[in-house]
């Protein structure tokens, strides 16, 4: 019933659940260590955020998340528990019981917050709302496959008295982690804090769930063009048994009947999957890019910011071009932390040189905004919020990477998903598929137009040949 790219998917989810909590877990050791040194806190850091109130209401908390440029939609904070100090406590507490220790033995102090602290109690509600994020993301796929109780009975398996279910999971899907992360994951999922993740706690996550209407849609168009497949192939069928000798249609109808019926509902489970798997990446690429461009057009309104000093801000050897190691000692001066592998693929993506090794000023005017300030030329160093701005851009930048090629990789090993969505896209079979095809797939047109644009030219329409490499 569960393909493999379902379980990856859920492979994916509890790992990055996991990795986010590990992370989470460093930034709350660091505030508890801040706020100690600093003689203040927690009750004066939530009386900041609650404006001198007994509560933090939705409106303080998205104000603080605004001034702190962290992102977030309603259905996020609507799963945040943040209203009550002790919620607070619950979000900014570290699990470590040694920090827990120490602050403890420290006497209370009542000063206020310093913007290092709000910058790093920002920071924990902001990884918070992205291992929200990504766990949602991961159930609004499988919901796109499965109907609710399908799911859950796949993600709450029977297992042995002795053995938890999270457990018996973990061994369906062939995950094998540490006892420390099995920990971190069910620090986040196990919501009625029984020691297990049952099927309350996935409800609980699961009811948050709520694919894209258009991806709702397009599940009928699929089951109206597989019915229409079907159809057609009971018609060809037909049409070449008038043309064979009557005896051996007598013979073998039978057999060609269960044969082909069997390999028709196979070939539709598989078509189905493939194509909703493609939609839900058009459209995640598509949101990815609208973020980009809230965060340009944020920072080009900045008054200290100029292209022209972006630019130079990276061009550390001043040589009119940035290569891979003005990059890294670029976002190691912003504080980004990323692998080489991921600088080279960002250089290779956005690059129009033939090595594809470095950027022009031409090259940076596609990832960077224009200003918008009349004194466009500005000169001097850029404010700490410009700087936190240019670094949301290129994270955000990073992030479009890494998903377009986990999510590219994953349709594209296996032939068969390529084909089965090129031809469900291409009606007229002539091997070619233009913008209009993508019609069938009920994705916004811009989400379509940032498909062709990743080849080479911007063409009119894309071949085969063309669409699968798009997936090497």
């Amino acid at each position: 019933m569960f393909s493999n790219q379902s379980k990856n998917t859920i492979i994916h989810l509890i790992k990055d659940t996991v990795k986010g909590e590990k992370e989470l877990e460093n930034l709350k050791q660091s505030l508890i260590l801040q706020i100690t040194d600093s003689n203040i806190s927690y009750q004066t850091c939530f009386l900041h955020l609650a404006y001198e109130k007994d509560r933090i209401t939705r409106n303080d908390l998205e104000v603080f998340l605004q001034n702190q440029q962290i992102r977030f939609d309603q259905r996020e904070i609507s799963i945040l528990k943040y209203t009550t100090y002790q919620d607070f406590l619950d979000l900014m507490l570290p699990n470590n019981q040694i920090f827990l220790k120490q602050y403890q033995q420290k006497q209370m102090n009542y000063n206020n917050p310093t913007s290092d602290i709000l910058n790093l109690i920002g920071k924990i509600i902001g990884k918070n709302i992205e291992i929200i994020r990504k766990i949602q993301a991961y159930l609004d796929a499988l919901m796109l496959r499965y109907d609710k109780n399908t799911l859950l009975n796949f993600l709450c398996p029977k297992s042995d008295k002795n053995m938890p279910v999270f457990l018996q999971l973990l061994k369906n899907i062939d995950l094998d982690i540490s006892f420390e992360d099995v920990v971190c994951a069910m620090r986040r999922l196990d919501k009625d804090q029984d020691s297990d993740v049952n099927r309350f706690d996935w409800e609980e996550l699961v009811k948050c769930s709520k694919p894209p209407k258009s991806n709702q849609s397009s599940r009928g168009n699929l089951q109206k063009y597989i019915s229409k497949q079907q159809s057609q192939l009971s018609i060809h069928r037909s049409e070449s048994r008038q043309k064979t000798d009557q005896e051996n249609i007598n013979s073998n109808r039978n057999f060609q009947l269960k044969s082909s019926t069997k390999s028709l509902q196979k070939h539709s489970s598989l078509m189905e999957e493939s194509i909703l798997e493609f939609q839900l990446h058009l459209i995640t690429i598509g949101k990815l890019n609208e973020e980009l461009d809230q965060i340009k057009l944020e920072l080009s309104s900045r008054a200290d910011y100029s292209i022209s000093q972006a630019f130079q801000f990276f061009d550390l050897d001043v040589d009119g071009c940035i290569g891979l190691q003005d990059l890294k000692l670029g976002f190691l001066q912003l504080g980004i932390d990323v692998n080489e592998f991921i600088i080279r693929q960002l250089l290779h993506n956005y690059s129009t040189h033939h090595s594809q090794t470095q950027w022009d000023l031409n090259d940076f005017k596609y990832l960077f905004p224009d200003s918008k300030q009349s004194l466009n030329s500005f000169i001097g160093a850029f404010t700490y919020e410009t700087k936190k701005i240019i670094k949301i851009l290129i994270q955000k930048y990073l992030e479009l990477i890494r998903y377009r090629k986990e999510s590219t990789n994953q349709m594209g090993s296996d032939i068969k998903n390529i084909d089965i969505i090129f031809n469900f896209i291409d009606l007229d079979q002539d091997g070619i598929i233009t913008q209009d095809d993508f019609k069938v797939l009920d994705v916004k047109s811009k989400h379509v137009l940032l498909f062709f644009q990743t080849f080479q030219d911007y063409p009119y329409q894309i071949t085969y040949n063309q669409f699968q490499k798009y997936f090497n």
